[in-house]
């Protein structure tokens, strides 16, 4: 008959690692309880049945034990620990006999009861370890530097080129750009009419640190061989002819710098709509009741905003930035362009600041969509993730913001024009927006400009003459 009491410590395979010839009788009163056999009864004779029945009763005995192991491991795995009084001496929760080989505990219950969350969490942050570095050397693949146009500053060769477009293409002279040195154009597309009514030119130079972005305002003179001479009229212009108007742009803002800029985009208006929306409204100030309706405009505009502080949908901030004159000429920008410049300069800081809070770190990805969606431009994804990461490094007193230098009251053929100060444009051009290793001068741009009754041209002509201009009354 197998005479053992399982794990315990009367077992052959007790805990005291001890062989069953060192059994110490002084405990057989102690075994004949747990296991309710007369020991001298078991000496004296030799029975068949009564060794089938105490093989069945040591199965039951043993497949118990082992249901009871099963529910202590249980109950380990889910943290279910009951202090020992709260078992009765004799009988466990459950009511079962308990052996003196219960108080045992194996390795196997040691191993079940040890905190597994340390190595989890170990694990888990050497995963992320692992991708995060995966992912970066990914990324340092992917996010590449732009390209730098080839070619120096503009060299205008003959006086007056022949007027075969609305632009002129200039040759270009063997200056060198400096490393590490960008410089950029960027259009907002008003659909209504396809005008570029907001024009910035800008240089961003990695090296030293610093961005330098100029306005340009929608009515100034450009020389285009155009009958209305406004830098917001080759683009649209040439689309109305079945262009992609994008050259014609691109050609127009080289003669004003004196070179081809390296990255252009060309951001439809709406796209702002789209992200205002995509991060739920953005909270302005409006200054004053903006009600101006424009049923001439294709579409009509009808912008009616009540001044106060309030969250503006998409819709309204593209009205307000779109806002010139009240109906009855109650309000409007006395400072013509140049002011409704900053005011919408206002209102597109409102919109940076608050789609950058940490709340619309899920819009990202509309916010992405809805610029992509309504861009063009020589920019790759890749090209603008390195530049993002150059842009971070920058504080805000390395990035600067002005406007041409500027007179606002010219007029031609009855046509408010915004004039450039030449000789002030070539100071402020060479300071913040010349990349190369030499200076632009009157030679290297294309220019006019018109100031009491005096005509400036860098180049000595007027792009179609001087009739050329619009007459209006």
């Amino acid at each position: 008959m197998h005479l053992f009491g399982g794990n315990g410590r009367h077992g052959r395979h007790g805990a005291s690692g001890h062989d069953s010839d060192d059994y110490d009788y002084e405990y057989g009163e102690e075994y004949g309880e747990d296991y309710g056999e007369d020991e001298e009864e078991e000496e004296a004779c030799y029975d068949d049945s009564a060794h089938y029945d105490d093989d069945y009763d040591y199965d039951r005995r043993y497949y118990e034990r082992m249901e009871r192991y099963e529910r202590r491991s249980q109950y380990a795995r889910r943290g279910e620990y009951r202090p020992y009084e709260d078992y009765d001496p004799d009988y466990g929760r459950y009511g079962e006999r308990r052996f003196a080989s219960d108080d045992i505990v194996s390795r196997e219950e040691l191993r079940a009861r040890r905190p597994r969350w340390p190595r989890r969490l170990l694990a888990a942050f050497l995963t992320l370890v692992v991708l995060a570095g995966g992912l970066f050397a990914a990324y340092r693949v992917w996010a590449q530097r732009p390209d730098q146009q080839q070619g120096g500053l503009n060299d205008y060769s003959d006086p007056e080129p022949a007027e075969t477009g609305v632009g002129a293409v200039a040759p270009q002279s063997d200056a060198n750009k400096r490393d590490g040195v960008w410089t950029f154009f960027i259009a907002g597309i008003d659909v209504v009419g396809n005008h570029n009514d907001t024009n910035m030119v800008g240089m961003f130079d990695t090296v030293n640190g610093k961005l330098n972005i100029v306005n340009l305002p929608r009515d100034m003179l450009v020389n285009v061989n155009l009958n209305i001479k406004k830098i917001n009229q080759p683009y649209a212009a040439d689309i109305n002819n079945g262009g992609d108007g994008i050259d014609p742009l691109l050609e127009c803002i080289s003669d004003i710098l004196g070179y081809s800029v390296d990255m252009y985009a060309l951001i439809d208006i709406n796209a702002a709509a789209e992200i205002v929306d995509a991060i739920g409204g953005v909270y302005f100030d409006i200054p004053y009741d903006m009600d101006w309706d424009a049923p001439d405009q294709d579409p009509p505009l009808h912008i009616h905003i009540k001044a106060g502080p309030q969250t503006l949908d998409g819709e309204n901030f593209v009205n307000a930035m779109r806002f010139r004159m009240s109906n009855d000429g109650s309000h409007s920008y006395a400072g013509g362009d140049i002011q409704r410049i900053a005011f919408q300069q206002e209102l597109l800081t409102a919109l940076a600041s608050q789609a950058l809070q940490i709340g619309n770190i899920l819009n990202i990805g509309e916010m992405y969509s809805a610029v992509m969606d309504n861009m063009i431009t020589n920019v790759s994804v890749g090209n603008a993730a390195w530049l993002l990461e150059q842009f971070l490094k920058l504080g805000a007193e390395d990035i600067t913001f002005q406007t041409i230098p500027n007179r606002m009251d010219g007029m031609i053929g009855g046509l408010n024009y915004v004039m450039p100060l030449i000789d002030d444009w070539l100071e402020m051009l060479n300071a913040y927006l010349n990349p190369f290793d030499v200076a632009i001068s009157e030679e290297n741009i294309n220019m006019i400009s018109y100031i009491d009754g005096v005509w400036t041209m860098t180049q000595g002509y007027i792009a179609g003459g001087e009739d050329s201009f619009a007459y209006f009354g």
